[in-house]
Formats: structure tokens, sequence, C-alpha cells
């Protein structure tokens, strides 16, 4: 393949498990347009969207002035000027958000980011007024499980993976509550060392120690990441008290209706299971998609008989309380997964979402609470999913014939394969050993039968053990042949691990820094032009 193309496979050429719901979205089957619309999700469905979106009355400028501050105290110039757009009616906005991951998270983060960007560019363009790209942080996320880490390819290709441990386990505590202590310095200086000789890792390096400081949270450390790498995107925390104070209508009707989004959640639910699709989110009746932080803990919260529960305490607030509490005090509440979005688009003019599999499963099951909220629902585009393949990767590619798709299976079996391909001899010498015993010992079976019939069986137990040790001879050989090429089958295990990082997609299993400290910053301008924001497969990208 010619240095510099772009080639999009299909998801189920590489293996991947990924849901029927967002398969048949991807492909504009019509099972999935009662759960995401019939609309799809191509720039013209997303110019349609930003017209009703547009026409919702929010509370723009004190939205708008809130995430000015919040760039500017990031010294994000650009992103403010993009941020004070929003106060302006006819403006929209972009969207995409993901979890407050150790030195920025997986790849994935970063084809999200560029992919808002670009849209918001083409819809502007398309519009002929501002369209804002906005990261929305979820900061308000407690499983810090799944952020503490982060995987990178070091100098010998080998895949490493760098954990967070701070002094004291933070457990139940938001992002935004979990303060970096001394440890996450040495994380840094740990990442330097991990992390290759290249041009541009003096760069990315200088980028994640600005960020991530002893005394900064987890969540004020990611958007600054953000921020440094991705120049013009509005980086929105969601804790921020003044649009926690602006978010309060949406929570205030979750709590007085007794969670309307889980009844309608729950119809859905019911809906994806007839169609043969799944429910992202199992729905306990009963609950609230809220949480609130006690003792520096984010609790759920369950509604009964006029009382909002506050789980894993004795704590039961009469609903009339619960909301005067959230009037007055709005910082410790926070919406779950099924009600995210709704915040969102309350405070937010968006016309398309750029989100994951996950989070196309998500808006699945809540079509229905936009309709009752009120609030225009965006466009769900799924995020550019590619790999990205350096020179000598390629060049290890290109040495077997061998593309993407075709290192997706296990290693071992495809050396197999070359040694059956290499070893033609053998491989006939074997296959005329076996012909033999098939028909030398047939022969034997049906002149036993014509005598005796109770020798036949045994005969063919015989003709069996013999085959069976023939296959093991086979295999013996096989795995002596391979050793004879080590160097080829080490320089395929890199590459696989490069590509396939524990057998998952690259873009999953390696963090954003790796490729980021390869290539550097201007990698971010490099992904803009190449990648198919619209595409509707896997993108496989050589640099």
């Amino acid at each position: 393949m010619p240095q510099h193309t772009v080639e999009t496979l299909a998801f189920d050429a590489l293996g991947q498990p990924l849901s029927p719901l967002f398969l048949d979205y991807l492909a504009g089957r019509e099972g999935a347009a009662p759960f995401l619309g019939r609309e799809g999700f191509s720039l013209d469905a997303i110019a349609r969207a930003a017209e009703r979106t547009a026409a919702f009355e929010r509370p723009r400028k004190a939205i708008a002035d809130a995430l000015v501050r919040q760039q500017e105290a990031r010294s994000a110039p650009l992103a403010a000027a993009k941020a004070r757009a929003l106060a302006d009616a006819g403006t929209v906005a972009i969207v995409t958000g993901q979890q407050a991951g150790v030195f920025g998270g997986p790849l994935f983060v970063l084809l999200k980011a560029i992919a808002t960007l670009e849209v918001a560019h083409q819809l502007e363009a398309l519009r002929g007024r501002p369209v804002v790209p906005v990261f929305w942080v979820a900061s308000d996320d407690h499983d810090f499980a799944e952020v503490r880490s982060v995987s990178v390819i070091d100098a010998g290709g080998v895949l490493r993976t760098l954990r967070y441990d701070p002094r004291r386990e933070p457990v139940g505590a938001p992002a935004s509550a979990i303060v970096l202590d001394d440890r996450i310095g040495a994380l840094v200086e740990e990442l330097g060392r991990v992390l290759p000789a290249s041009l541009g890792r003096d760069e990315l390096l200088e980028a994640v120690a600005a960020a991530y400081v002893a005394g900064e949270t987890l969540s004020g450390a990611f958007a600054r990441l953000v921020s440094r790498l991705l120049p013009g995107m509005v980086v929105l925390d969601p804790a921020d008290p003044a649009l926690k104070a602006l978010a309060v209508p949406v929570l205030a009707r979750e709590i007085s209706e007794s969670s309307p989004s889980s009844r309608l959640a729950i119809e859905t639910g019911e809906d994806l299971l007839v169609a043969a699709y799944h429910q992202q989110v199992p729905v306990r009746p009963g609950f609230l998609n809220l949480f609130t932080v006690v003792d520096g803990q984010r609790r759920a919260l369950a509604i009964a008989d006029g009382f909002v529960e506050v789980r894993g305490t004795r704590e039961r607030i009469p609903v009339a309380e619960a909301l005067r509490r959230l009037e007055s005090s709005p910082g410790p509440w926070s919406p779950n997964a099924l009600l995210r979005p709704l915040v969102q688009d309350y405070l937010l003019p968006t016309a398309a979402y750029v989100g994951g599999p996950a989070e196309v499963a998500y808006h699945a099951q809540i079509a229905r609470s936009y309709a009752h909220f009120g609030i225009p629902r965006p466009v769900i585009l799924p995020r550019p999913s590619a790999t990205l393949i350096d020179p000598p990767q390629a060049r290890a590619l290109d040495a077997e014939g061998l593309g993407l798709a075709g290192l997706a299976g296990n290693p071992d079996a495809l050396l197999g394969r070359w040694a059956r391909e290499d070893y033609p001899d053998v491989e006939a010498a074997f296959a005329r050993a076996r012909e033999a015993i098939e028909r030398e010992l047939g022969a034997v079976e049906q002149a036993l039968g014509a005598h005796d019939h109770t020798l036949r069986a045994a005969t063919a137990s015989a003709r069996g053990r013999a085959l069976h040790q023939v296959e093991g001879l086979h295999e013996k050989a096989l795995r002596a042949l391979k050793k004879r090429d080590q160097g080829r089958a080490e320089r395929l295990r890199r590459t696989r691990d490069a590509l396939f990082p524990g057998g998952s997609l690259q873009e999953r299993g390696v963090g954003l820094v790796s490729p980021l400290a390869r290539h550097g910053l201007a990698l971010v301008d490099v992904l803009r032009e190449r990648l198919d924001v619209f595409a509707h497969g896997h993108q496989v990208i050589r640099l």
C-alpha cells in the first residue's frame, strides 16, 4: 500500500466485539432507527439539528461566561473566544466528552476530540454562523480504577502500563475532588523513561508535566492537557459551581417527577430487547439518575414514598427538602450516564455529539427522555475509529504481504501458516503420509470386514491412532521450523503488540501520549486532515 494512504475496513474484518445496535446504526439499517433516529449522522442531518437546538431557549450568556472563565484559567485564549460566541443566538456546538484519564487516557480520546474540531469547522462553513467545539470532561465520574492507568509502547516495542498509585486511595471520590499528590511527578518521570527517544517526546512530556502536577485535581489536569493539545477546543468542566447552578432545572425535574428518565429508559430498554438489541444501562426501578457526594464519596440515590434515599447511608430526605438542598447548594449533585446528556444539551446548543459505541448505546435508551424534558436531541455521530501505523510497522506488514485485518488473528496461527507456506516439501510429505494411512488401512478394514465384521471397528481405531500420531509429529515439526526464523516471528509480535495491544484495537489499548510523543503535537493537524469523520468503518492510517 502506498505511503500516506487511508484504508477503511469493516469492523467485522477485525474480529472486534461490537454491539449489533451500533453496527446497525453505523450501516443505516432500519432496526436502529426507532432508537437513534432516522436522519442518520450526515453533515446535512447535523445542520438540521443545529437549527432545532439554536431555537431552544437556554441561559446562553451565563453559560458562555462560565466557559470563558474556565478557558482563561487554563490560558487558552482561542478557546475563550470561541466560548464567548456561545452567548449569541444562532451559535451551536459540536460536543464530545470523556472520563478524566491519567495523561489524557486512550488514543480514542484524541480521535474523538479531533473529529469534534473538524465537524465544527465543516458545519460552520455550511451554516455561515459560529459553531463551537466543546469537550465535556466527566469530572463528576468516580470510577478511579478505569482512569488511573495508561499504556504506552516503549523503546523495545513492548506495551508498558503506567499506573498512578496515590498515597491515599480516593474511594468513591469524583475526579474533580481527587487531588494529585507528589507521586504524580514520579509517574511523569517514568513516562519520560519509558517513551522511546523521538522528535516529539520532549514537547509531549513538557505538556504532560505542565498539566499533571501535585495539587491539581485529576479532572483539572486532564482538562489542561486537552486544552494544550487542542487549541480552540472549549474544554468544559461541569463541576464548575456556576454550571452546577444552571443545571438545576433538569436535576430538579428528575427528583420532583420521581425519575422520569428511569421510567422512560425502562420502557425503551424493553423495546431494545424485543428488537434483539442490548440495554447499555440496566435501569433499576425506584432509582434516580442522580448522585450526591456525602463525606467525599459519590452516592447513588433512590426515591420512594416521598423520600430520597442516599444509598450506602441511612439518610432519607423528604422530596421537598431534597429540592431545597439542590437549589441552595447544587455542588454535591450530579447526573449519571442516562441523565448527563440531557444536562449537557440543556446547557449547550448541541447539534451533534461525537461518541463511541457505548455512548451510542446510552443514547438509544434516552430518546423518550429528550422529548419528556423538552430538550432538542442532537445527532449522535459515531467517533472515528482508527489504527495509526508507523513506518516500521508498515514495512513489517508489507514484507509479509499483510494488511491490518490479516494481523488481527492469533499470531501463532499466522506463524504456523508461514511455516506451511515456506516449507512445501514438508507439507507435501505429511500429506502423502496421511493419504497412505487412509488408503492402506482403509483397504485392511475392507478386507477384514469381509471375513469378520467385529474387526472393522478395531481397524478404524488403529487408523485414527496412526493419524493422530502423524498430526502430533506435524505440529512438532511446525514448531521447530518456526523457531528457525525467530527474527521474523519477533518482528511480527512487535508489530501486532503495537497495532493490537493486548488483543484490542490500538485506539483502546494505547494511550494518546504514545503516538504524540513519536510524531509531536503536529500529529493533531495530520489526523485532522486525514481522518474521515463520517466514516462507516475502521480507518487504517499510515503515518
